[in-house]
């Protein structure tokens, strides 16, 4: 397979599904685990810019905007216009028109005191994206053939620079978080990938070691109260690697490479589906084996309402603003 943005990796694309519905399970009261969904989001993300920008680096900053911009502000502004009309439906979101503005352009905000959170609560993970777009974007413009070098040496001057001043301003505190680290750990993965990606066998003794491996850093990293891009950066790493050398050779049914394809509608999307019927339908105050049956149909609704905005509003978008303004 070549490198280039023409060419999808199905096994990403499965393994993005996988992450998306990780972080869905944290949000289900009946699983409420999961969390290691966004670091293996990081994780990707890492190897998918080093990937795409392998051939292909013109407009990079203007295809990622494209990318996660049109369905985050269209998403964000229906949470807003529900915290309008029907505001108990939401829990600690309110119609403040400044924290709108906040959201739509990634500035990081305490919202009505619960924290880093948006108005679209899992866009607070798009500030750390945008920041690593941005960093790896000066990369690529001054030091395109050592773009993996210099954007973990902007990563790491940007994450110190940020502890430093984190008592300063929310903004600072916020960005002082080591899970900047993932994304260096994508990057380096793809220049290992590119380097063995045919080289390594995919016997079924490896296969064994490789998933042994993630099983005993999941329970050491964790064990012992590492920081987060230790105890979950670290396992997700080991996940992708897992996925790119040892499954990428597999024909995956094609519904789990659409539901990779629509996992950021997936991601965004799944709280407020939830919500929706533990709120309004109040499932939890049935026994479990009803609240399982209801967690199954959120989860089925959840998957066809993503692939929908996928197939006609979210890459139709993209595809229209492409042509527009790069083709």
């Amino acid at each position: 397979m070549g490198v280039g943005l023409q060419n999808k990796i199905d096994s990403i694309q499965v393994l993005r599904f996988f992450a998306a519905f990780s972080v869905m399970m944290v949000h289900l009261p009946v699983f409420e685990f999961g969390i290691w969904g966004v670091d293996i989001f990081f994780v990707i993300s890492g190897f998918i810019m080093m990937y795409v920008t392998e051939n292909n680096e013109k407009f990079f900053l203007l295809k990622r905007i494209f990318r996660i911009v049109p369905l985050y502000w269209i998403l964000t502004l229906g949470v807003f216009a529900l915290a309008i009309l029907v505001p108990d439906v939401l829990n600690n979101t309110t119609a403040n028109i400044v924290h709108l503005i906040k959201s739509l352009f990634f500035i990081p905000f305490d919202k009505n005191g619960a924290g880093h959170f948006p108005i679209l609560f899992l866009g607070w993970t798009l500030n750390f994206e945008v920041i690593f777009y941005f960093l790896f974007f000066l990369s690529l413009v001054f030091f395109k053939e050592n773009r993996m070098i210099a954007c973990s040496i902007f990563i790491i001057i940007f994450l110190v620079f940020n502890k430093i001043f984190s008592e300063k301003n929310f903004i600072f505190e916020t960005y002082a978080n080591d899970i900047f680290i993932e994304f260096i750990f994508g990057m380096i993965l793809f220049t290992i990938w590119k380097k063995y990606k045919n080289k390594i066998s995919t016997n079924l003794s490896n296969h064994f070691i490789c998933l042994a491996i993630l099983l005993v850093s999941i329970f050491i990293l964790n064990y012992y109260n590492f920081s987060r891009s230790v105890s979950y950066g670290l396992p997700s790493l080991i996940l992708t690697v897992y996925f790119l050398f040892f499954l990428n050779h597999l024909k995956f049914p094609k519904i789990l490479v659409s539901l990779g394809d629509a996992s950021y509608c997936i991601y965004l999307l799944h709280p407020y589906v939830i919500q929706f019927f533990y709120k309004i339908l109040e499932i939890n105050e049935y026994d479990i084996i009803i609240e399982l049956v209801f967690t199954l149909i959120i989860s089925i609704i959840v998957f066809i309402v993503s692939l929908l905005i996928y197939k006609f509003i979210e890459f139709p978008i993209n595809g229209s603003l492409r042509k527009k303004f790069i083709n």
